[in-house]
């Protein structure tokens, strides 16, 4: 089907306008996507102490760990404690919340020791995917994904004509104006089904929040619990009884919490205790989840032990939608093959990212005469090769800070801040030409993530040749994820100085150029 003109134009600028406007911000959710994709990966090579085979298939003393975390000082009554369990390592994750912040540490179940948390890295990374520390940054992450919806689908309208001929079509010899037209092009159509459910997953999954305030503005008069019963998330909420009451075993509220729902087996996956020590005090008890199945929780009252609240009678079918929508979007099944997979596909929607805004500024401004075109240009630049230049220093700040740092996380977070920042105030400078620091930034990147493997096989018990051997997977996938960013930065580094060295220049001296010109 042909489009006439007037419709072609209007569904060509809609797609450019909505891909220019959200690219940027849709490239940092991408490029943080990979890394969220391996978080519990992440989580374990960012602390050589969690570098420990898992124990042995019995279950840990959720007793024992709660008198670790007495020992870092006293709880008082009404304190919230969290207690996380990992499949990759032995240790436990304890959240403790408290007026100033919240504090973690790692509780060993074997030695009773208890680490304080000395990196974020694999947290903060996966809390940019959706700009967490951003006011309103879930909302905003779902308006993005929401122009990346219409940016597919005008795409898809536009091109739909030509489809089967441009199918296959790659001139990486042509000029910038053809080449990234035709990356653009192939990388958009072979990732079209994966982008598709990403932007629609994330969108409802993002602006859930935001549609269930305004539903129970409208329909419900303000009575925010009744949506949230009807979305299956409520959470019990007890007037405190001002006085303190003995607590059961917390082993004993877990088995309890297990008797009470059916299918619930093993260890849970989460264990929490609200107003503790209190005579109202409670525990949520939350089982593994099964992928595109149905999860499996409990709240037990901590001091009685009776079950007031659990999956089975709160589980609503907007809840299973929801659940089934968050385990297509992080690929919560076959991950062995599915991780991998959405990595790569993340990668090539980046490149459809920066391809399309090369695109648009050769269509519009080829010489880049329109200073917010040459902008435009730069800050692609910059964000793109500085967020994974700046992600390289994380990395390597992880390795180089020393263990004992007051702070270190903090120290950590900055340096990555530092760092992008400072790649996008490089490529806004005019000297240079834009192409020429995307290649250093690409090639830095790829020099700190080699380093980081190269030091850890030089200076860690547990790396890419000897992770395995010792019972510690997520070492090695970690050590591998790394190993083929430095390889993927190092080939972009290559591939785009090549073609500009490539590229013969007549006439004399060349004034400082576009991307696709220097």
């Amino acid at each position: 089907m042909k489009l006439l003109p007037r419709t072609f134009r209007i569904q060509f600028d809609l797609h450019a306008w909505a891909g220019v406007v959200a690219s940027l911000f849709l490239f940092v959710i991408f490029f943080c996507g990979v890394f969220a994709m391996f978080r519990e990966e992440l989580e374990v090579w960012q602390e050589p102490a969690l570098h420990v085979a898992p124990p042995s298939k019995s279950p840990p003393s959720f007793d024992l760990m709660l008198d670790r975390v007495r020992e870092q000082g006293p709880l008082p009554r009404g304190a919230h404690v969290g207690m996380l369990t990992h499949e990759e390592t032995r240790f436990i994750t304890a959240y403790l919340f408290e007026p100033t912040g919240m504090r973690v540490l790692w509780l060993d179940p074997l030695t009773g020791t208890a680490l304080p948390e000395r990196s974020r890295l694999a947290s903060e990374l996966y809390w940019m995917h959706f700009f967490y520390r951003v006011p309103w940054g879930m909302e905003f992450t779902g308006l993005v994904s929401v122009a990346l919806l219409v940016a597919l689908v005008s795409g898809l309208w536009i091109h739909l004509k030509d489809l089967r001929a441009q199918w296959w079509r790659f001139r990486p010899t042509a000029k910038p104006r053809f080449s990234a037209s035709d990356a653009h092009k192939v990388l958009g159509v072979f990732g079209l089904p994966f982008t598709a459910m990403l932007a629609w997953t994330g969108a409802v999954l993002c602006l859930a929040g935001l549609a269930a305030q305004g539903f129970g503005s409208v329909v419900y008069r303000g009575q925010a619990d009744r949506v949230t019963k009807l979305r299956g998330y409520s959470v019990p909420v007890r007037e405190a009884a001002g006085k303190d009451a003995p607590m059961l075993s917390l082993d004993t509220v877990v088995d309890r919490a297990r008797a009470s729902v059916p299918g619930a087996e093993g260890t849970p996956r989460y264990v929490e205790l609200h107003d503790y020590g209190a005579a109202r005090g409670w525990a949520g008890v939350y089982f593994q989840l099964s992928p595109l199945g149905p999860d499996h929780f409990a709240h037990v009252d901590s001091v009685s032990g009776e079950t007031f609240g659990s999956s089975v009678e709160s589980r609503t079918p907007n809840f299973s939608f929801e659940r089934l929508l968050f385990d297509l979007h992080a690929g919560r099944f076959a991950e062995a093959l599915m991780k991998p997979l959405y990595a790569l596909l993340a990668l090539a929607m980046c490149a459809v990212l920066v391809t399309g805004n090369l695109i648009w500024l050769e269509r519009r401004d080829p010489l880049r005469t329109h200073r917010g075109n040459r902008v435009l240009e730069r800050l692609t630049v910059g964000v793109s090769a500085g967020l994974a230049f700046g992600t390289a220093v994380y990395c390597a700040a992880n390795r180089v800070l020393p263990w004992a740092l007051a702070r270190r996380g903090d120290w950590e977070f900055g340096l990555f801040l530092g760092a992008w920042a400072l790649a996008v105030v490089i490529a806004l400078v005019p000297r240079g030409s834009s192409r020429r620091v995307g290649s250093l930034l690409s090639a830095a990147a790829a020099v700190l993530f080699g380093a980081v493997v190269v030091g850890d096989v030089m200076t860690q018990d547990a790396n890419l040749f000897t992770a395995l051997s010792r019972g510690l997977p997520p070492v090695f996938i970690a050590e591998a994820f790394l190993a083929a960013m430095a390889l993927g930065c190092g080939g972009l580094a290559w591939g785009v100085r090549r073609r500009k060295t490539a590229e013969p220049v007549s006439g004399g001296a060349a004034p400082e150029g576009p991307l696709v010109k220097a």
